[in-house]
């Protein structure tokens, strides 16, 4: 079967050019850009060419060139996005008067697709594969740039300016980690388009004979899930369900409802045509069911506030029921060779996928004097969690620890080494996030478990609140997740609880389970708590106060989409 020429574009495929008409005043030149693989020199079909200042944006055809023309003299910086891969190259050029700058790109490695023929096995591992790059699942992005930061369980430590900058809420839409961000996630949807509609079309191979509904389920969960991301990151994400350029006519749809709506017909999609398996890192019938739970739940909440997806969530957390338990021990969904042995990982981002280059990505954090970036800090706040008394965390702090949860040992490394010598932190501002950093120290690939039953359980808790209030099934969800951190029933919640105390306590819950996992800040917007936490929190920390404003719970459009494509609007508060 044939592939039919397909026009890929970097952000989104809805694309309208910005051209600009030739002035005899000025001075002109040309750009060519060849984008060859450097080990035959091929050309790369459908490389992505943009010049991002006076964004102007070509796709490679057949001979991996592209040319723009009317280019004003001067040094452009060119962007090269590679298909189907997480490859990303840039290079400053120079265009002179009259005069063509021919620039060729050198690929290290074959590219997946070529103009004759998509398998569409190679394109679904490329597609897991772009999940771990920084911006999306890395630890410098689901995990704490929009997960954890910005809420009351890390800050930035004063080294890196980056990340200090998005912690305290001074982010703008001409920031490079934002547009990183959006193209990422649009990279996936990107691949995840081109396979469904190849499927849809039939023209595709798969030399694994992977029946086509499967692989169209795949690609299904992979956009539904990286749409997820977007839609409570950026809030109005531009919905794009379509890799074919005829659609490059019709209006941008930037709306939540429907994005939202499109998640929930490829995860029924999903769910309906995918198996259970033991291998975590792929979609499966319970990972579709599990995620399309968490969707329902978050529509429940702000901003769409759709009371009925209560129960619809906790519809599908009940198609779960005797499929998953805890595990004995919490460390142990951290341990990456036992995920796929889990009895409560329903679904992974696997770090060690072939040709992935941020295995070690997880070095941001740990250990003083063990990490190698030390790029995040705890919160007072959160380390009291783990304490009955304050008191217990005055300097010089006594060994052993008097904590009862488990889970603070697994999460907080209290201790600090210097000189390979490792000794207990007497100063709880020495103390670090723990979690995932013997993967790195090890040398262990990593998976970041982004489902877990722990999580499922804390979601039917916070459901059965809300229709019906502190209900039994609420307090013994919770009190479940609570017996395996305490190792016993002594630490159960009193009975008694309001509707509103009650889901206190299960936020706390879910921050103390769940931190480094990226649901914090979710969890806050969707509660309509985020504000109130970070007003404490700037009360806690005069000297290190997050600059929030209401409409800053979600991201500004990247400037970039804007100037690329003037139907796209920018989200209210920003400029």
């Amino acid at each position: 079967m044939k592939l039919k020429t397909y026009l890929f574009l970097s952000l989104i495929t809805f694309f309208y050019g910005c051209s600009k008409e030739s002035d005899s005043k000025i001075q002109t030149g040309s750009i060519e850009v060849s984008v060859l693989i450097e080990e035959n020199n091929e050309p790369v079909f459908d490389a992505v060419v943009s010049i991002n200042s006076i964004a102007k944006e070509e796709v490679s055809g057949v001979e991996g060139t592209v040319l723009f023309s009317n280019v004003e003299v001067g040094s452009y910086e060119i962007s090269v996005e590679i298909p189907f891969s997480t490859t990303f190259i840039k290079q400053i050029v120079t265009v002179e008067n009259n005069k063509t700058t021919n620039v060729i790109i050198l690929v290290d490695g074959p590219s997946v697709v070529t103009p004759d023929e998509l398998d569409i096995d190679k394109l679904l591992d490329a597609s897991y594969g772009s999940l771990v790059t920084e911006s999306i699942f890395g630890a410098s992005g689901y995990a704490s740039i929009w997960g954890d930061i910005g809420s009351d369980i890390l800050t930035s430590n004063s080294s890196n300016a980056l990340i200090r900058k998005l912690d305290n809420y001074e982010f703008s839409s001409t920031d490079r980690s934002i547009e990183d961000i959006w193209t990422n996630h649009y990279i996936v949807i990107r691949n995840a388009n081109i396979g469904i509609d190849a499927i849809e079309n039939s023209e595709f191979i798969s030399e694994l004979n992977t029946d086509e509904n499967v692989a169209k389920a795949q690609f299904k969960f992979l956009r539904a899930l990286v749409y997820f991301n977007l839609v409570k990151l950026f809030g109005n994400p531009v919905l794009v369900a379509s890799a074919d350029v005829s659609q490059s006519n019709n209006p941008v749809i930037q709306d939540p409802i429907k994005v939202y709506q499109l998640i929930e017909e490829d995860l029924i999609f999903a769910e309906n045509n995918l198996e259970d398996s033991n291998l975590k890192s792929k979609a499966s019938k319970s990972a579709a069911q599990a995620l399309l739970g968490k969707v329902y739940l978050q529509m429940a909440g702000f901003p769409l506030l759709q009371n009925d997806k209560y129960a619809k969530a906790l519809e599908q957390f009940s198609k779960l029921d005797g499929k998953y338990t805890l595990e004995t021990e919490y460390k142990t969904n951290f341990e990456a060779e036992k995920v796929n042995a889990s009895n409560e990982v329903i679904f992974s981002i696997d770090f060690s996928l072939p040709g992935n280059s941020n295995v070690w990505d997880w070095n941001y954090w740990g250990p003083l004097g063990v990490s190698e970036r030390d790029f995040y800090l705890l919160t007072t706040g959160f380390v009291k969690s783990y304490f009955k008394s304050s008191n217990d965390l005055i300097s010089p702090i006594t060994f052993p620890l008097d904590t009862d949860d488990t889970r603070f040992f697994e999460n907080i490394a209290s201790f600090k080494s210097q000189n390979d010598i490792t000794t207990n932190a007497e100063n709880s501002d020495d103390w670090r996030p723990y979690k995932f950093s013997e993967s790195y120290q090890k040398g262990v690939p990593y998976h970041l478990p982004f489902l877990r039953y722990a999580d499922v359980l804390l979601m039917i808790a916070e459901a059965e609140n809300a229709i019906n209030g502190p209900t039994a099934k609420a307090y013994e969800a919770v009190n479940l997740v609570r017996r395996r951190a305490f190792g016993n029933t002594d630490n159960d919640l009193n009975t008694g609880l309001s509707q509103e105390a009650f889901l206190d306590i299960i936020l706390n819950e879910r921050r103390l389970e769940l931190c480094y996992e990226g649901h914090r800040k979710d969890d806050l917007v969707r509660t309509q708590k985020l504000q109130s936490v970070i007003e404490n929190y700037n009360t806690s920390n005069p000297q290190n106060t997050k600059n929030y404003q209401p409409y800053k719970y979600i991201f500004p459009i990247p400037q970039i989409e804007i100037n690329l494509n003037p139907g796209v609007n920018q989200n209210d508060g920003y400029l």
